[in-house]
């Protein structure tokens, strides 16, 4: 299965290797300076340094051989949304190959913890980090005959490697941001010797398909699949309905509900003034917050009663209560957040107005919520795309964007309603690209059972 001469690198890979090792060592060098920087001053680099070196141990040591002589299909996922993306197509490659044995990599601990609860009995590793020596060890002891990288990972080393081994290698998922594209239109001859490796390319839209096109990437290698992700989402037209738990959340006083779901530090209090402000000028509402991590609950309180807004807690409650006329709701429970977006009139998805980069809105959309959010919405940039092109999402610069949307869904509920419905229906009709995935996947599939076991 050797590369087609078309896309055969141009460079010996030894002298690439050492390239792209040198390049990495002169990283090393002056990581050190931007990263104490960066640890004194950013709370979350501090946690994610912790995280890394904690596992620094297994991601650069020599791994074990694998046992198993059979085939290997080795699928890698950044963090957990790649790894929960992965997992239908996963059990599809297990179903149709008897006898494959399927290793999963992660780059992020968090990811690591959830391939291991989703994917039992697998090998889990952690993806090696891109010295040509390391990767190396890696595709030695592991021998993959297919690697399958989910959404975007152009690590060289690992990409030149495996195509001097003749490991094909397919991207699914997809994507590639406005940003990336021109960072790698700047190096053409390098980027187009490294998406030369790819067998395959499934993106998400056709948005991105355009933009590896103009990278390069010939038509017949490139698939327009959708988004794995939508396909773990279900999608609920008529939730059950609970007048008890309904009436704690504060739809028995016959006001709108506005939800503003996994909040993180600075929005609660933005929120909270918002509040009093749209109370104030007579657009009547409840407002129910859940911060993203309930531990913050004390916290959260405090903040919101320096508004001057009166706050009642969700753990206060027992399910028939009705919260106390004008009191805010603080979430303060987990494991329920899916039923109250199913009472919202509105929401606000949180970690969006702050440095976070979002947080799931998917799951109020496939409710048929209108959802709004913030302007940093990083982690979920595919999904915010697709519910943009269906009008089925609202983005503001700020929290007067936030103030200013939810004044006119309440004033205005058709429009709010009928946005959230162009949202659900927009997710259901992206259903379907795990198979999609596979359809296109099958003929290179079918290639490496057919294959002689690597020894």
């Amino acid at each position: 299965m050797a590369p087609p001469a078309s896309r055969a690198p141009t460079l010996p890979l030894r002298i690439k290797h050492w390239a792209v090792d040198a390049l990495y060592s002169t990283g090393v060098a002056i990581l050190p300076l931007y990263g104490a920087a960066r640890l004194v001053a950013d709370s979350k680099a501090r946690s994610r340094w912790r995280a890394y070196l904690r596992d620094a141990v297994r991601r650069f040591r020599g791994r074990p051989p694998r046992e198993s002589n059979g085939h290997c299909v080795w699928v890698h996922g950044v963090s957990v949304g790649e790894v929960k993306a992965a997992a239908r197509l996963v059990d599809e490659i297990e179903r149709t190959m008897p006898g494959v044995e399927v290793v999963i990599t992660v780059t992020t601990d968090t990811g690591h913890r959830v391939a291991e609860k989703r994917y039992p009995g697998r090998r889990i590793e952690f993806y090696p980090p891109d010295f040509s020596w390391i990767v190396n060890d890696a595709l030695d002891a592991l021998r993959p005959d297919l690697v399958i990288l989910v959404e975007s990972e152009f690590w060289p080393n690992f990409l030149f490697a495996a195509r001097e081994r003749g490991i094909p290698v397919a991207l699914v998922n997809g994507r590639m941001s406005e940003r990336s594209a021109r960072r790698f239109a700047k190096l053409k001859a390098f980027t187009h010797a490294l998406l030369g490796c790819l067998e395959i390319v499934c993106v998400q839209m056709p948005q991105y398909a355009e933009r590896f096109l103009a990278l390069g990437v010939e038509p017949e290698r490139l698939h327009v699949t959708g988004n794995m992700k939508f396909d773990n989402i279900p999608i609920k037209h008529k939730p059950v309905r609970n007048d008890a738990f309904a009436a704690m959340v504060g739809r028995a006083d016959g006001v709108p509900v506005v939800v503003a779901g996994s909040t993180h530090p600075g929005e609660e209090r933005a929120l909270a003034a918002m509040h009093a402000r749209l109370v104030a000028s007579g657009v009547p509402h409840r407002l129910v917050v859940a911060p993203r991590h309930p531990a913050r609950a004390d916290t959260v309180e405090a903040e919101m009663r320096r508004e001057g807004v009166q706050v009642v807690r969700r753990s206060t409650l027992v399910e028939g209560d009705c919260p106390p006329a004008g009191h805010v709701v603080l979430w303060d429970t987990v494991g329920e957040l899916e039923r109250v977006y199913a009472q919202a009139d509105a929401v606000f998805v949180g970690g969006s107005l702050v440095k976070h980069g979002g947080q799931n809105m998917m799951e109020p959309a496939s409710l048929g919520r209108p959802v709004v959010v913030g302007p940093r919405i990083q982690n979920f940039r595919g999904e915010v795309e697709m519910l943009l092109a269906a009008e089925g999402i609202v983005v503001v610069p700020d929290a007067a964007g936030v103030e200013a949307t939810l004044r006119r869904w309440l004033t205005d509920p058709e429009t709010a309603t009928a946005l959230g419905e162009r949202a659900r229906n927009a997710i259901e009709r992206s259903k379907g690209a795990t198979d999609r995935t596979l359809e296109v996947l099958r003929p290179l599939l079918a290639k490496v059972a057919s294959r002689p076991a690597r020894g």
